[in-house]
């Protein structure tokens, strides 16, 4: 019995780090997706964060109105993600400089607080955490790099 309750233990935790992976890697390949298409299409694109929900919007912005884009999976429903639904993992911190819970790629690929704004100059934090701990995402200022730890 003692022993079925230590690999039930572990079971868990193993599933929890891989959770924590996974909601990671989505966000930094999410990212990178609205990133890519700034570039790849003109167009400003941007992803906010609303750490009480939980979840991460990506979108278009003309600077005074975000619309949100379509997912590539479902062309049906918005780029909307939820993590704790999706990999029970929240959203625990998200610094960005100037304070917004949003970043924004000028077309050349650059991270900016806001389109109406400036470029960043500090790297941004988003952190995400569950049972297993804590990971991070980071975007770079200038180069845009986004990578997690």
């Amino acid at each position: 019995m003692i022993l079925s309750r230590s690999v039930i233990s572990a079971i868990r935790s193993a599933i929890d780090r891989i959770r924590l992976e996974s909601a990671a890697d989505k966000l930094t390949s999410d990212a990178r997706y609205a990133q890519y298409m700034a570039t790849g299409t003109d167009v400003w694109y941007g992803i906010s964060f609303e750490a009480a929900a939980e979840r991460y919007t990506v979108y278009t912005t003309t600077g005074t109105a975000d619309t949100a884009v379509k997912d590539p999976a479902d062309q049906r429903s918005n780029f909307i993600v939820n993590l704790s639904s999706l990999y029970g993992t929240n959203i625990a911190t998200v610094t960005v400089e100037g304070g917004a819970p949003k970043i924004e790629f000028k077309p050349d690929g650059s991270p900016w607080r806001d389109r109406t704004s400036a470029a960043l100059t500090a790297e941004s934090v988003i952190t995400l955490s569950n049972g297993a701990g804590a990971r991070t995402v980071r975007v770079t200022p200038r180069t845009g790099r986004i990578y997690s730890q």
